[in-house]
């Protein structure tokens, strides 16, 4: 039982990175019909300018404040100048153009940090862990589940009890009828990106305080976070975090559990059990468990 808590502690705190991630997604398919395969590279890009900060003296939690403001800069002037201009499109060339995008800066990042794994300094003991019972919980897990929580939690009340929230809300419905209505389409997609490329960042930090360090890996995480688009609903931000949690906690007890049952074969089968769960939904369910079922009238 102990284990299976600790399991529980772990899987819930990856699965709010992922619900992060995922978000960053699914704003910006609601927005733009368009999916951001750019948006791994903007963990990377996060976790390493934070350890940047941090090693120039910025305190840490304003060393965070401004790694998010950065990143979500970075999206808004890849939004601006280089896919703004492909409005009316096909999708799939929007689509193919956020994969170059995504290339050029994990090169980029490359170039600028290196290929060896850094450090991720945290306020407190990174090993420590409180004792709750028989339960051990790890302090950076907690982080990442109220950080994480924080962030949503922040994301929610704002489009739901604010002007720009209610311009987000209606451009995804319908971006011609919000343009009639005087709604400045545009910045509200720059505005898109910049929070999708933030959260991304706030999920590269968190993450990279559970290895304790961060690497070029990282961008690879957003598509282990991506089948949370699909499970939960590509229209349902809701359910794209719920989705994202319980995909984090299912990982994290097929690691646990079933990993070891299936010997050599079974070393990495956490990493793609996700992506089973996703395939299941694209054939049984495929506009999720609250995307809304298209209806076609003849």
């Amino acid at each position: 039982m102990t284990n299976f808590l600790e399991l529980t502690v772990s899987g819930i705190a990856l699965g709010a990175i992922y619900a992060l991630v995922a978000l960053g997604f699914s704003v910006i398919y609601r927005g733009s019909q368009v999916f951001n395969f750019a948006q791994g590279e903007f963990l990377t890009w996060g976790a390493f300018g934070m350890i940047a900060l941090l090693e120039a003296g910025v305190p840490w939690g304003l060393a965070l404040l401004g790694t998010m403001i950065g990143t979500g800069l970075l999206g808004g002037l890849v939004e601006r100048s280089i896919l703004r201009p492909l409005v009316g499109r096909p999708i799939f060339v929007t689509i193919i153009v956020t994969i170059f995008i995504g290339a050029i800066l994990h090169a980029t990042a490359h170039v600028v940090w290196g290929s060896d794994p850094m450090g991720m300094p945290t306020p407190w003991d990174a090993m420590k862990a409180f004792k709750l019972g028989e339960v051990s919980i790890w302090y950076n897990s907690l982080a990442a589940i109220f950080g994480a929580a924080f962030a949503l939690g922040g994301f929610f009340l704002m489009i739901s009890f604010t002007r720009f929230g209610v311009a987000m809300r209606a451009t995804a419905s319908d971006q011609e009828t919000a343009l009639a209505m005087g709604i400045p389409v545009g910045r509200i997609l720059g505005a898109t990106w910049f929070l999708s490329a933030a959260f991304a960042a706030l999920g590269g930090v968190l993450l990279s305080m559970f290895p304790r360090q961060a690497d070029m890996g990282l961008s690879y995480v957003a598509l282990r976070a991506f089948p949370a688009v699909i499970v939960g609903g590509l229209e349902s931000v809701g359910g794209t975090i719920l989705a994202g949690v319980l995909l984090g906690v299912v990982e994290v007890y097929a690691q646990g559990y079933v990993n070891p049952l299936l010997g050599n074969f079974g070393q990495n089968f956490h990493a793609v059990f996700p992506y089973i769960v996703m395939i299941a939904f694209l054939i049984f369910r495929p506009y999720g468990l609250f995307g809304l079922k298209e209806v076609e009238r003849l």
